[in-house]
């Protein structure tokens, strides 16, 4: 079958080789420095056969091409595929190159157009610039904190439903990747879509967003609408997916009063600004169904993607003292009469710093998109290289994560180190992306994941049917573990007396690293006086200062979960607001990504 496959991807690269050199002869137009120096091309990564070793590579196993790629040139290279270039940005300073660019440099709807089958036309990458940006706000609005800290009571009541039913023994076997996929659209669909709709037409949601879902193959990537099997159901789903909510949204807005407690309802009440000023027309039925599958898709697959391996990593390192040390944290929220969680609040979230950190090292470790991309509208400089006009320009998470050069013993699951390591460089992290394209969904899929992980451990004791953690699934669209007796757990209902043996259990602090916030290494600090600062005092150009460094908060005001509370020290010392009990573990590593300079006593 090996042979077979590299045999299918030789000939399949034999056959685009011709397309390169015609695109070689053409070459692309190269870019100059503000002086008119003409900048190097990078390196062309080409694997193991000349001229199109590259493109074997990539499409045989991608992840291995880009380290492959990291290892022999550095990281900037380009892979040239079937005519066009991809040009790579690895590791946390070319990362600034990719997550820096606004949209008239570097574009989203080129790459991602494909998506528009699922998400429907006008959504997302299917409309112009001014209109997405207002889209985007919409959602970012519908994921602020006053809406998580909703949200919270219908998680711990969807997870204990959920638990009561599935694993209503003492004690069992079940697959941990499947019981986390399972609960997290339940939750999920409680939180966007409403109760009416979790209880009544939740099975039909179901059933159609999995075949929206397998909809997505790699081959969509190039050919959309290809008359595939997959592609037929999945064009099905979506036209019965508005239909079906195209009556509860009817039914919704005919309300003399909208209930806007979960995002459905909040998206019948939203308008797009008019002209001049004015109130504009109100989200349409395909709109809205677009921004609850794309909600859906988004969180769905992060979340139960990164559960699943965070959870295999604590049951397969107990040695280490990980799952010990998040059960005792975990353990304040339990309820010592009856058994399971308490009845949690938003606050009670943002009090679980270690499981946060055993997320976030989850995500780390294996992230569900190990690509992101980007258009080039415009040449990019990077340091002696240009990138041209037309490019693909990509950062993998995968590989820019696990660098052993920012991270210590990359390759090992160490939830510590998001609490002892304090001085990681910007876009170390970028398991939700970054800069002005970050995940809106960040803060819910963390909140989530926490209430999930909180009803789990206090209910059950697991450990792992194998002692050996599952194969990545590289062949998916999103990456997550291979099923197999790898991903099965056994479980065990825990007993009140044991979650107090929990919390009495005596377990050394962690030396945390100092909590002043340090300016990154690899970047060139720039110094600003604070009357400078002050300048920068409104939404649309927002600077603060935290620990005596500047921030340019400007692209992050609309995914702020706080909304315009941001504001309440605009162009002042922010210090005080920043480290207040409201902020959950990973703000540190999401501030630094708009990390500006200096500021300059005088």
């Amino acid at each position: 079958m090996a042979a077979f496959a590299l045999s299918f991807y030789t000939l399949a690269a034999l056959a685009a080789a011709l397309l390169i050199a015609v695109f070689a002869l053409m070459g692309p137009t190269p870019v100059r420095t503000k002086d008119g120096k003409k900048l190097a091309l990078p390196p062309v990564f080409n694997g193991s056969f000349p001229v199109i070793g590259g493109l074997v590579s990539f499409i045989s196993h991608p992840l291995e091409a880009v380290r492959a790629g990291f290892k022999a040139h550095g990281d900037i290279f380009t892979i040239s595929m079937l005519g066009k270039r991809l040009t790579f940005l690895i590791g946390p300073k070319a990362g600034e190159v990719f997550f820096n660019a606004n949209d008239a440099e570097l574009g989203q709807e080129e790459v991602y157009k494909f998506m528009t089958a699922v998400f429907g036309k006008g959504v997302v990458y299917d409309c112009p610039q001014q209109i997405r940006s207002q889209q985007f706000k919409f959602l970012g609005k519908g994921l602020r904190t006053d809406r998580l800290k909703s949200y919270v009571p219908l998680i711990v009541e969807e997870c204990r439903k959920y638990l009561d039913e599935k694993l209503d023994k003492e004690s069992g076997e079940i697959d941990i990747l499947d019981t986390m996929s399972e609960m997290l659209i339940l939750t999920s669909s409680r939180c966007l879509m409403g109760k009416d709709v979790r209880e009544n037409l939740f099975g039909q949601v179901a059933a159609l967003y999995h075949d929206l879902d397998q909809g997505i193959t790699p081959l969509s990537v190039f050919f959309p609408h290809a008359p595939t099997p997959a592609h037929r159901r999945r064009d099905i789903a979506r036209r019965e997916m508005v239909e079906l909510f195209g009556k509860v949204i009817r039914k919704r807005r005919a309300q003399a009063e909208i209930d806007t407690s979960d995002m459905l309802g909040y998206l019948c009440t939203v308008r797009y600004k008019g002209e001049k000023g004015a109130e504009g027309r109100q989200l349409t039925v395909d709109e809205i169904t677009g921004f609850l599958i794309a909600l859906l898709f988004a969180g769905q697959h992060t979340s139960s993607v990164t559960s699943t391996w965070s959870i295999l990593f604590l049951l397969n390192t107990m040695d280490r003292g990980y799952l010990a040390r998040m059960s005792k944290e975990l353990a304040e929220f339990g309820d010592l009469e009856n058994g399971g969680s308490r009845d949690l609040t938003y606050e009670d979230t943002t009090k679980m710093p270690f499981t946060e950190a055993c997320i976030q090292e989850g995500l780390r470790m294996y992230p569900p998109l190990i690509l992101l991309m980007r258009y080039a509208r415009k040449g990019k400089e990077y340091g002696k290289f240009g990138i041209p006009k037309g490019d693909i320009v990509v950062t993998s998470p995968a590989a820019s994560m696990r660098l052993d050069s920012v991270f210590k013993s990359a390759s090992s699951y160490n939830p510590e180190r998001w609490i002892t390591e304090k001085d990681l460089p910007r876009y170390s992290f970028i398991g939700f992306g970054g800069g002005r394209h970050a995940c809106l969904g960040g803060a819910f899929a963390y909140l989530q994941m926490k209430c999930i992980f909180s009803v789990l451990f206090n209910t059950f004791d697991l450990e792992p049917v194998s002692k050996e953690l599952p194969k990545p699934n590289y062949k998916a669209m999103v990456v997550g573990p291979h099923h197999s007796e790898c991903t099965r757990v056994r479980y065990r209902r825990k007993k009140p007396t044991e979650i107090k043996k929990a919390l009495e259990m005596k377990i050394p602090a962690l030396i945390a690293g100092s909590d002043k916030l340090l300016p990154p290494d690899d970047v060139k600090s720039e110094e600003f006086t604070m009357e400078e600062v002050k300048k920068h005092n409104s939404e649309k150009d927002l600077w603060v200062v935290i620990d005596d460094l500047v921030f340019d908060l400007t692209d992050y005001v609309g995914q702020h979960p706080g909304g315009l509370k941001i504001m309440q020290n605009a162009g002042g010392d922010s210090t005080t607001g920043f480290k207040g009990p409201q902020h959950p573990a990973h703000v540190n590593t999401t501030v630094m990504q708009f990390y500006k300079g200096k500021l300059k006593r005088d």
